[in-house]
């Protein structure tokens, strides 16, 4: 691929990799910074979408002398980030069953495990999640919206393969 060539639709996987790549090789400040890189290198992508493959996997935000910068904290896009593999092995271990309603979510976990699974799903950082309340068996999960609790219930059951119902 010729650097400056028109951005051409790319698979996830592709995307993903040259994410890794940019942040690997150069200190990368901002995700419009990713775009205009993935562009660069022909690959199409909206701000929206590597928002969501830098959350995947598993980029963070750190600070340098310079400023804040992002790194990869995973070890590729078909290897789980350590957040997800955490997340993925707490749900499997804690989680009893979980439930959505309208914009909440009940999920329902052993004794005393319900700060831990809240503290995981917080982690996340799930764009549809705006906020996690935990007892001691039980987490309540708020959504910001109808659609983004749908989202998120099949994100959760997509993380711990239908453990959970």
């Amino acid at each position: 691929m010729s650097v400056g060539a028109a951005p051409h639709p790319t698979g996830k996987a592709e995307r993903q990799r040259a994410i890794l790549d940019l942040v690997r090789s150069r200190a990368v400040r901002t995700q419009e910074e990713i775009v205009a890189s993935l562009h660069q290198r022909g690959l199409e992508a909206t701000q929206a979408t590597v928002s969501r493959d830098m959350r995947e996997l598993g980029l963070a935000r750190v600070h340098d002398p310079e400023g804040v910068r992002y790194v990869a904290t995973g070890g590729g896009p078909d290897e789980p980030s350590p957040t997800t593999a955490r997340l993925r092995t707490v749900m499997r271990e804690h989680v009893r069953s979980m439930e959505f309603v309208e914009h909440l979510g009940v999920v329902h976990t052993r004794p005393s495990s319900a700060p831990l699974v809240a503290l995981v799903i917080d982690a996340a950082h799930f764009e549809e999640v705006a906020g996690t309340v935990a007892g001691d068996d039980t987490v309540l999960v708020v959504a910001r919206t109808r659609p983004a609790a749908r989202r998120l219930a099949d994100r959760l059951r997509t993380v711990f393969q239908g453990t959970a119902r």
